[in-house]
This record gives structure tokens, sequence and C-alpha cells, in this order.
């Protein structure tokens, strides 16, 4: 038996003829599909959940705190109000304005007439109701009035 070039021999042309293996190869996937599901699925969540302010911040209890002796301060009740506004009432029981702006130069007036007096810093009691961006926005008012006041303390329910 020769091996003449113009013999065939099968065996050795199986390797090199016929078609490709289908697959895919690792370094030419395409995630265009997978980035698709991502965003209908974020979509998809965004769109049926629903938000409660109700329950966006309440106010935590403390777990320990700093003594503040209340003769020193200028005390102030936050209370939840209509609408889920903050009902402010003095130490002396004077309930302020409901009307931001009113509140605002009333809660100016009474505090330095509270620093006039001898008082050192601010103490605010929060209602457990109360929405921290109430408290937060008369922290604000305060802050932004007062910025040489040495601290401004935030009374919260103890655990008992």
């Amino acid at each position: 038996m020769s091996n003449d070039a113009g013999d065939v021999d099968d065996d050795d042309d199986d390797e090199g003829v016929g078609m490709k293996r289908a697959g895919f190869d690792d370094s030419e996937s395409d995630i265009t599909p997978m980035i698709d599901m991502t965003f209908l699925l974020l979509i998809f969540f965004i769109v049926t959940s629903t938000m409660d302010p109700a329950e966006i911040g309440k106010i935590p209890r403390a777990v320990s705190g700093l003594n503040v002796p209340a003769e020193e301060s200028a005390v102030l009740f936050l209370a939840n109000g209509a609408g889920g506004k903050a009902v402010i009432t003095t130490s002396e029981k004077k309930e302020l304005s409901p009307d931001e702006d009113t509140q605002t130069s009333e809660l100016v007036e009474f505090i330095t007439a509270e620093l006039d007096r001898g008082k050192k810093q601010v103490m605010l009691f929060g209602d457990a109701e109360l929405q921290v961006g109430e408290m937060t926005r008369v922290q604000r008012v305060i802050g932004d009035a007062f910025e040489d006041l040495p601290s401004t303390y935030v009374a919260v329910q103890s655990e008992r």
C-alpha cells in the first residue's frame, strides 16, 4: 500500500472538515438580555413598592443619656399635630402659632428672652409620635438663629 498524493485518508480529514461546534465563547458573551432583565426588575420593584411617610424616621428610645438640668435650659415641648406638623409649647405652657413663619419668629423671641434670663442651652422634648423631620426643622431654626449657642439638647423617651 502506497501512500500517493491522490489517495485520501478518511481518518485524518474528519478532524479538519465539518461544521463548527455550537456554543458560546466566554470572551464573546452578550450580556444585554441580563442588563434588560435587571432594569425590568428594578422598575417593577420601584413601581410596586409603597412608602409610608409616617413610618420613616421615628424618634428612637434612649438607652443611656446625659443629665441636663432644666433650670439652665430654655425648654420647648414638641408634640405631633394635625398634618404631621409640630405643635410647640414653651415651658410657660404657651403654645406657639401653627404657621411656620410665625412659629419661627416666636421661637427666636422665646429663646432670646430665655438666654437673656441666664439660660445656657436649649432643650427640646419630643413626643414619641413626632416626625423626625419636624424635630430637625426646629433644630435648624435654632441653629440658624443662634450660631453661637453652645448646645441644643434633644430629650427622648428612655427605656425602663
